[in-house]
């Protein structure tokens, strides 16, 4: 027993030395940020084999944030996936200036500090990176991650104005962090219910998964394009890249699950269920489209926008033809069971969900599969169905000049 557990001990420090040189830096827009102005903050994980994929996303993440609500500060806090002057060029390149930049890991200590030190109320919080559900968020080690557990964790409620929103663009995130989030800070909080994958948008103006195979053999990326921002954007060589929920169930290194959905899940404490179609359109206006929108745009315009991130896309395009007919038609109101998702999709509501997902970590170390689905409830899915009524109540208080953006 006491060789096992030696062996085990050993196995855990090789595994967390060999990760990457570590260091972490901060990049704002504008050049000095002000207290008390409203900061739109996106923390990009370390890539680890996805290179610094997720600090593109997040860079053009930010720049949407800037486009349609200039009025705002932003915060970009990023691991450093290759080296500094390679990541400062593409900041650089967007606009961004690095403030600082630090040798250090960066841990969720270091991250809950540097929004701390804004002084200023975050209206969205998005997160770009790696996530399981049995140890959270990679913000750099494999091992010391962002979990709901952490004290760091729910300490950033307090650092959320009261409209925020916050987005986890990763992997699994809505089994567990999302919603723990949404309890612990009161706010609404997006997260998936299956592996999160890059799009990019190819030159008939839709995105698409852009791994080899996922998309139709004759497109090519679009390469500059005014489909994004109001302005001409250069989208060449993976410069432009958001991150989507895939239409299957997850099956993957952390995990076998039974069920999912194809779009990112809105969770929120019940007190403050109101605050969730004020929510998904905020949602809408932070997230890179397929056609240019701003807080000006007209509702048919957003509702192009909500049909884009809502509906799953493949190379045939038929479920996402069909889907997006069923938005602008509002044919989901009349079938609320409706679902565009390849396989069994999970039965949630704003809190809670009746399927859960079980892991055993210790198998993780061992090289099996941790973590599975169980349901605990026999409900069919009305997700789809009831967040696009949640989707068209914001929009109507949009509409209305309701709502508080």
């Amino acid at each position: 027993m006491k060789k096992a557990v030696l062996f085990f001990a050993v196995f855990v420090l090789i595994a967390m030395n060999i990760e990457t040189a570590q260091a972490y830096f901060y990049a704002t827009d504008p050049i000095k940020l002000r207290a008390g102005v409203p900061t739109d903050v996106f923390v990009a994980g370390f890539g680890d084999n996805q290179g610094n994929q997720f600090l593109k996303a997040a860079i053009l993440a930010a720049k949407v944030s800037r486009d349609r609500f200039p009025q705002r500060q932003r915060l970009i806090l990023s691991a450093m996936n290759g080296n500094l002057g390679g990541e400062r060029a593409l900041l650089k390149n967007a606009g961004f200036n690095v403030r600082k930049a630090d040798d250090d890991d960066f841990t969720r200590s270091r991250m809950l500090r540097s929004m701390q030190g804004l002084s200023a109320p975050i209206m969205s919080l998005q997160f770009f990176g790696h996530a399981n559900t049995y140890n959270g968020f990679r913000l750099q080690s494999k091992t010391d991650r962002l979990d709901q557990e952490d004290s760091e964790f729910a300490a950033i409620g307090s650092l959320l104005h009261r409209n925020a929103i916050v987005v986890f663009n990763s992997c699994n995130s809505g089994w567990l962090i999302a919603r723990t989030g949404a309890r612990l800070w009161n706010r609404p909080v997006f997260g998936s219910m299956t592996g999160s994958n890059f799009q990019e948008m190819m030159n008939d103006g839709q995105w698409y998964f852009h791994d080899e195979g996922y998309y139709p053999s004759n497109l090519r990326r679009v390469g500059t394009t005014t489909k994004v921002l109001s302005q001409a954007e250069d989208c060449s060589e993976g410069k432009c890249l958001r991150l989507k929920p895939g239409n299957k169930p997850y099956a993957d290194s952390f995990g076998t699950f039974g069920r999912g959905l194809g779009f990112y899940r809105v969770f929120a404490p019940s007190a403050i269920t109101f605050l969730v179609p004020q929510a998904l359109v905020h949602y809408t206006l932070l997230n890179p489209t397929d056609a240019p929108i701003s807080t000006k745009s007209s509702k048919e315009e957003l509702v192009n926008a909500v049909a884009d991130w809502m509906c799953p896309q493949d190379k045939s395009n038929e479920k996402r033809k069909a889907c997006r007919e069923a938005v602008l038609t509002k044919s989901f109101e009349k079938d609320r069971y409706m679902s565009f998702f390849n396989g069994k999709a999970v039965s949630c509501k704003d809190t809670s969900c009746g399927t859960r997902v079980k892991c055993t970590p210790w198998k993780a170390f061992l090289g099996m599969v941790p973590c599975y689905s169980e349901d605990t409830s026999s409900a069919k899915s009305t997700d789809f169905s009831d967040q696009m009524k949640q989707v068209f109540e914001g929009l109507d208080l949009y509409e209305q000049g309701k709502l508080a953006l």
